[in-house]
């Protein structure tokens, strides 16, 4: 009669090695221009709508910073998902500043225009 023989005992595999995605596909959820889509979304929601107009103003020219530094990020990737999310919301936000700056032009010419009637009307009093 033979003895069973017993297997030598087997070593612990190691972790797994992170991998880099395969080429041509970013990573889920790391698109460089997703921030400027996001404040030119949000310029446009709080600032033009009259929601919170202040929060329009600063998200409107945070939207352009991200927007351009998300273009930048994108192009440098080949990531043609990035640059189009980052034009986007680039245009969103330059449109809302150009907005705001006419907004306010506006609001200061009517001001001027109220002030002067207003100090006519004292003078000739």
């Amino acid at each position: 009669m033979s003895v069973p023989s017993i297997p030598p005992p087997q070593q612990p595999q190691p972790p797994p090695v992170w991998q880099a995605p395969p080429p041509g596909r970013p990573p889920a959820g790391s698109l460089p221009g997703n921030p400027g889509l996001v404040f030119g979304i949000l310029s446009i929601f709080c600032g033009l709508l009259g929601f919170v107009p202040l929060l329009g103003v600063v998200t409107s020219v945070l939207g352009v910073l991200a927007g351009i530094m998300g273009l930048n990020r994108a192009r440098a990737a080949g990531n043609q998902a990035g640059t189009v999310t980052s034009v986007i919301g680039l245009v969103l936000s330059a449109c809302a500043v150009l907005l705001w700056i006419i907004w306010m032009l506006f609001l200061g010419g009517v001001l001027a225009i109220l002030g002067s009637l207003v100090g006519g009307a004292a003078m000739m009093k």
